[in-house]
């Protein structure tokens, strides 16, 4: 057929725009093992601190952050941990994000971070984002 469009590659787009509901799960836990490969021993996965296992629950994380470029505690003067939960829906629905146990950092720029890290989460809706998160 002209342009290569054949029968099989609509059935092929349509089966793609509705994907089944654990497709949610499949691109949480992706991008938890790409987020676990980045940082290492500052990512954590709190769900495997619940007693509840057998039931898969949508991620919730917390990443260590540090300037880039420094590691090991005695080098470091800036530090905060980002809390990510997420919910079933995600990515297509906003996470919750909240920036604890900061150190070095004053109020004003905690508060600032906040602000840019809710409105980035607003922005990328539809898309993984912890990463970009991060990066902030």
């Amino acid at each position: 057929t002209a342009g290569g469009g054949g029968p099989g590659s609509g059935r092929r787009k349509r089966h793609h725009q509705s994907d089944p509901p654990e497709s949610y799960q499949l691109r949480q836990e992706n991008e938890l093992q790409v987020l676990e490969s980045i940082y290492g021993q500052d990512f954590q996965d709190l769900r495997r601190n619940q007693a509840w296992k057998v039931v898969q629950q949508p991620p919730e994380i917390n990443l260590v952050l540090r300037p880039q470029g420094l590691t090991g505690d005695n080098e470091v003067y800036a530090q905060v941990d980002l809390w990510v939960k997420c919910p079933h829906t995600y990515p297509d629905t906003v996470p919750e994000i909240e920036l604890k146990n900061s150190k070095g950092l004053s109020n004003e720029k905690i508060n600032e971070l906040k602000s840019g890290l809710a409105e980035l989460a607003r922005q990328r809706c539809g898309e993984v984002r912890v990463f970009y998160f991060s990066e902030k």
